[in-house]
Formats: C-alpha cells, structure tokens, sequence
C-alpha cells in the first residue's frame, strides 16, 4: 500500500496530463549532460500559480542526496511558476532509474503546489527559460479558452 506522501507524489507527477493524456514532451534544454523537457499538455493554472511536468534526463547516473544513496538517470518533477515574477519551485519529483522516466522509481518527495516556496530566476538561466516557455505557454491557453469579446463598431 502506498502511503500518503507516495500517493500524493504519484498525482501530482503521475505519467499522464489531464484527462488521461499522453505527455507531449517539448525539450527546451539539449546538452552532453543533460536534456530538460517541459509536458506542454501538464501546463496548469493553479490560482495565481501555474503547474507545469519537467523532465531531467541526465546522461550519467546521479547519486540522491539522502541516504541511503541511489543512482537515478531522470527526474520528473511538478514545477511551479509564478508569471507575474519570473519565479519558480518545486512541488514534487521521482526520480528513475531509467531514461525518459523509466525504469524503477528510486525516490521521491510532494507538496502542495500552493506552499511551494518560490526562488526568482535570472534572465539566461534555464529558470528563467522554463518560466518563460510555461508562462507564455499559460498565457496563450487562457486567451484561447477565454478569448475578448467583439464588439461592432458603432455606426
């Protein structure tokens, strides 16, 4: 049975977006050490933050911080943004085993995205790039669902 920081863990990071979807994994960061892809169908407001799925691949294991020691190749984690100033935190992660989220889950953490303590980004740094992506992302759906009224001209 999984207990309830698993659970929570596993809904907010699980392997599909809303309503059951496949991911759709846009990669913004393509390096020797790591690749950083962002599940553009994850991207969700929540009040005045917005929730996006991140993906680290790494290309040699790295060690988890807390014993005991695991090595783990990927991490997917709920990041949270606030747009209005360019901030971003963390709500939850796994961390596998295997590339692209595979393999076994080797360790893990969750909060609420609403408590997730927020750090400001620096412009040029991938913070800033994954705020912008999410941001400008957040902001183009919103407009589509609730795009501004026409009006006639008065004549």
């Amino acid at each position: 049975m999984l207990s309830a920081r698993a659970a929570l863990c596993l809904a907010l990071v699980g392997s599909g977006t809303a309503l059951g979807a496949p991911p759709d994994w846009r990669v913004l960061l393509w390096s020797e050490p790591v690749v950083v892809s962002v599940d553009i169908g994850s991207i969700t407001a929540r009040a005045e933050r917005i929730t996006a799925r991140v993906m680290w691949d790494y290309a040699k294991p790295r060690s988890t911080r807390e014993p005991p020691t695991a090595f783990y190749k990927s991490m997917i984690g709920l990041m949270v943004f606030d747009c209005a100033t360019a901030s971003v935190g963390g709500a939850g992660g796994v961390s596998y085993s295997g590339d692209d989220g595979g393999g076994t889950a080797i360790a893990q953490f969750a909060i609420s995205p609403e408590e997730a303590p927020l750090s400001a980004t620096l412009p040029g740094t991938l913070g800033r790039d994954l705020a912008d992506l999410v941001c400008t992302r957040a902001k183009r759906d919103a407009a589509l669902r609730h795009p501004l009224p026409v009006t006639q001209p008065a004549g």
